[in-house]
């Protein structure tokens, strides 16, 4: 992963300021996958940063479209009120340069509007 943003915040909190900045931007933002409501039919399921079942672990990826048709996928990770956006590396990336160009904007969009709580890796 090239690009990766932390924040101190719970993803259920993140994942729609997310979507609103990417939205913004004119990108289409569908959610693929949400491992709480995958968890949802399987209840006891062991945490690996927990140890237990109850725990506020989250992962969540978004595709992320723009004009063409091929997207980009962003992850969004975490537990105990922190969470990683990243995303996702392509082979040959040229083909989704400009995309990833936008959502990396939209990413510091959201850096700036939380400054306050927000760090960068690179």
């Amino acid at each position: 992963m090239g690009y990766e943003l932390a924040v101190n915040r719970a993803c259920h909190e993140v994942i729609p300021m997310l979507q609103g900045v990417l939205r913004a931007a004119g990108l289409r933002v569908e959610q693929s996958f949400d491992l709480r409501s995958a968890l949802a039919a399987v209840p006891a399921c062991t945490c690996p940063h927990h140890g237990t079942a109850r725990c506020d672990c989250q992962y969540n990826v978004l595709l992320v479209y723009g004009h063409a048709s091929m997207p980009v996928s962003v992850i969004v990770h975490g537990h105990d009120n922190r969470c990683w956006i990243a995303l996702a590396d392509y082979p040959g990336a040229g083909t989704v340069a400009e995309l990833t160009a936008q959502i990396t904007q939209a990413l510091a969009a959201l850096l700036l509007n939380n400054s306050q709580q927000a760090q960068t890796a690179f």
